[in-house]
């Protein structure tokens, strides 16, 4: 199920809804259709993700990244003074993809001498759906850039490039221990076409808890820094010079301004180690088997409300019916296993830890089943067995909670 941020989330020229598409009609056949009612968002904006092909046999090696962990809070030096430490840290990033352009930013944390490769921490929704991305240094200079991995719960992203000696941000150690009211400065490219773009403000908030997606939600610092369109993946300094957050989020609505976000830094500590501990760089190609978060899935469908129609003339009829309106190519998502127009009647949850108690849970028009399914909290290895009408025959499909691996 893809998720469909509330908040203003940016990766494109303007402002970019996650999973923002309405779903099409779904015909099931040809007198029997199902129309969806548009409650629940359907298919990625960005189309189908393509695989590289490998030019040689695959040469893995791991990585080997010290971070540059600090515990230097807010200091009373200018903002001036900041901009100078952090400046060239920051980067912008164009990503492409078959039918679309995005842009947005993106934080130097660390280099790789062994493979001669530098880290960028950066957005997953600036990444998401996209099959190229090039990275401009605050010099002008560009490079390349290949995906490493990323988590989405955290809406993170890693990207590589070939080049090394360059400014790296230090990382905050504890976010949690930053003050109300402190300085912070934010560096991006807002528009996608203004990189290296400084604002300045004050921590709002430490630990927002922010709906972030129709069913679940994240805990970002807010801030009332000016935020806009490709700043997502930017830096939020402290006035010490430590990265404290990744830009990811606004407020985007009349009458509303001073309400932005920023994932924090115990976050991006601990997805960028978790990233760079599970990846594989194929040397012989340049490119990485991706890193990803340990015991991370993602629903790999989306359900929708829809009308459901049999018959013609007088012998139509129609109710209202939960479908499976699309699911993703990539096989790690949890529940590939289904097909587009299947009708969902009832879904058991088969928990591997036999302390759990099994549950059959009966689909209801009246009730949200995406949001029973996101309470669940499913850990790795348990079993969800979906019962459906497919093609006018009911049948069950099992479907295993499997690791999320989201690659390009």
């Amino acid at each position: 199920m893809k998720k469909k941020y509330v908040l203003g989330l940016f990766s494109c020229l303007g402002a970019f809804m996650l999973a923002s598409c309405s779903a099409g009609i779904s015909s099931i056949e040809s007198e029997n259709n199902v129309y969806p009612t548009n409650a629940i968002s359907g298919t990625d904006a960005n189309g189908a993700i393509e695989s590289k092909q490998l030019l040689y046999d695959p040469v893995y090696e791991s990585t080997s990244v010290d971070l540059n962990i600090s515990d230097n809070v807010s200091t009373k030096t200018s903002v001036e003074e900041t901009v100078e430490k952090v400046y060239d840290s920051v980067v912008s990033i164009s990503a492409t993809s078959v039918s679309s352009i995005g842009a947005g930013s993106g934080v130097l944390f660390a280099k790789d001498d062994t493979l001669g490769l530098s880290y960028i921490v950066t957005c997953f929704h600036v990444v998401k759906g996209y099959l190229s991305y090039e990275v401009t240094l605050s010099n002008g200079e560009t490079y390349s850039a290949e995906y490493v991995g990323g988590y989405p719960d955290y809406d993170l992203a890693i990207l590589s490039i070939e080049k090394t000696d360059l400014t790296y941000a230090s990382i905050y150690s504890n976010s949690d221990s930053l003050k109300l009211g402190s300085t912070v400065v934010a560096i991006g490219n807002p528009l996608g076409t203004l990189p290296g773009s400084v604002s300045s403000g004050v921590v709002s908030y430490v630990n927002r808890r922010v709906q972030t997606d129709d069913y679940t939600y994240q805990t970002l610092i807010q801030t009332d820094v000016a935020i806009n369109s490709g700043n997502s993946g930017g830096g939020l300094f402290n006035t010490a010079g430590a990265l404290i957050g990744i830009v990811n989020a606004k407020y985007s609505a009349s009458g509303i301004e001073g309400l932005s976000f920023a994932v924090p830094s115990k976050n991006v500590i601990e997805t960028v180690e978790e990233v760079l501990s599970t990846a594989k760089y194929d040397t012989a190609n340049k490119v990485w088997s991706s890193g990803y978060v340990r015991g991370d899935y993602e629903y790999g469908f989306t359900i929708s409300l829809g009308v459901y129609q049999t018959g013609s003339g007088w012998n139509r009829t129609q109710s209202y019916v939960y479908y499976v309106s699309d699911v993703e190519s990539n096989s790690t998502y949890t529940g590939t296993e289904l097909k587009k127009s299947d009708i969902v009647k009832s879904i058991k949850v088969d928990y591997s830890d036999e302390s759990k108690e099994d549950y059959l849970y009966t689909v209801n028009t009246n009730e949200d089943v995406n949001k029973w399914l996101y309470s669940l909290e499913l850990d790795l290895d348990d079993t969800l067995y979906f019962t459906v009408t497919r093609d006018n025959q009911e049948q069950t499909i099992m479907v295993d909670v499997c690791q999320f691996i989201y690659s390009i």
